[in-house]
């Protein structure tokens, strides 16, 4: 579709890859040009905080770009500096490529600050086109009021952010938060790409005698990472042997693997994973967590989890919270378990029903996942209208 043509990626790490973006990318253009920022210190992440060059698909050069190494306890306070060492880097290369490339013609992002600087680089003729692909919003109220002020100032680049060349959103709810707030007319009308899935050519039958939680994703209290260890007790003598995978890195690391050696499940911590060797854990999972804490300014309420669909890529039923967009449709087809996190029995009877009919929630995972494929439903948003 694209493939004359040169686009400037730029997202944070580690989610350059998530629902397969990249691979479309890759797949799509010819000079593919990606910053991929550190945002949290991720452990056993080697190709962290560089600039790639690809030309048809494959890599030509690394560049490493400055990391500032800050303890996870002050990254919010240092935000600013961060962000403007994010600004003039990717200024910086970019006036680069322009000069190297003579075109560049999208520039494509997921996050409000760095699209705003995509906007920036249009209007003084660096890139042509600006894509927007919303992933997420920041609720304004936080008990951290360094966090609320930080939320504030980056709702302030999403509202001009919003009016990029394209605009795509993950799913409906980003999009009325923002008819809500009077950035669009309520009769506006955008593309809606959610996060995208794999077609795996075989998914591995499980041995369903033993349970085995898988969890993806960056390791932070509001994932519900630890709702395994929580009900470790109830689940042992419900269910015997327990397993754990536990795939990722981030700021909340240290502390579940002391919540892990406090209880008798037998949980494996494996880091960050490069490329699609996590697939190679996760397939030996029966059950996958993404039990997101129900609070009011976790980000997640409004965004699409890539971890879900990593999940039901591999036929591997979910217990989630309902407080995803995606929820209602994971429980209405089979695929898992909606629970209320604050109920102390739900977890354990979630496991129970799902374990129940292993096989049936497996095959309806896999087929829910389909109707997500990447290489369907990315090309919508790379159409100019």
């Amino acid at each position: 579709m694209n493939s004359s043509k040169s686009i400037i990626y730029v997202n944070y790490s580690p989610y350059e890859n998530s629902g397969k973006i990249l691979d479309y990318i890759l797949e799509n253009f010819e000079n593919v040009f990606l910053f991929s920022i550190g945002f949290y210190n991720l452990k056993n992440k080697k190709n962290y905080n560089n600039f790639y060059i690809y030309k048809n698909g494959k890599l030509q050069k690394t560049y490493s770009l400055f990391q500032l190494p800050i303890s996870s306890k002050f990254v919010f306070l240092l935000i600013p500096i961060k962000s403007t060492i994010t600004f003039f880097e990717i200024m910086v290369y970019s006036i680069w490529l322009k000069i190297k490339f003579k075109k560049i013609n999208i520039y494509f992002t997921v996050n409000a600050f760095t699209a705003w600087i995509g906007n920036i680089m249009k209007r003084i003729g660096i890139i042509e086109k600006t894509i927007f692909w919303v992933w997420d919003y920041y609720p304004p109220i936080h008990e951290n009021k360094i966090v609320m002020l930080m939320r504030y100032i980056y709702w302030q680049f999403d509202k001009i952010s919003s009016h990029s060349d394209q605009v795509a959103f993950v799913n409906h709810r980003l999009l009325d938060l923002r008819k809500d707030m009077g950035i669009y007319k309520k009769d506006a009308e955008f593309p809606i790409v959610p996060i995208g899935t794999d077609k795996l050519s075989s998914v591995s039958k499980k041995n369903i005698k033993n349970i085995i939680f898988g969890f993806i994703g960056v390791l932070k209290k509001n994932q519900g990472v630890g709702i395994v260890f929580d009900n470790a007790d109830m689940l042992l003598k419900e269910f015997g042997s327990i397993g754990y995978k536990i795939v990722g890195s981030g700021p909340d690391e240290d502390y579940f693997k002391e919540k892990a050696k406090r209880v008798k499940i037998s949980a494996t911590f494996y880091g960050y994973l490069e490329g699609e060797s996590f697939n190679d854990i996760l397939i030996k999972c029966t059950i996958g967590i993404a039990t997101y804490i129900p609070d009011a300014s976790n980000v997640s309420h409004y965004g699409d989890p890539g971890k879900i669909k990593r999940y039901l890529s591999l036929g591997i039923p979910v217990i989630t919270t309902d407080i995803l967009e995606i929820s209602k449709e994971i429980e209405e087809s089979g695929a898992g378990v909606i629970i209320d996190y604050y109920n102390t029995n739900a977890f354990a009877h979630a496991v129970k029903k799902i374990m129940g009919k292993h096989s049936e929630y497996s095959k309806n995972a896999y087929k829910l996942s389909q109707k997500y494929y990447y290489k369907e439903i990315y090309p919508r948003m790379f159409v100019f209208t």
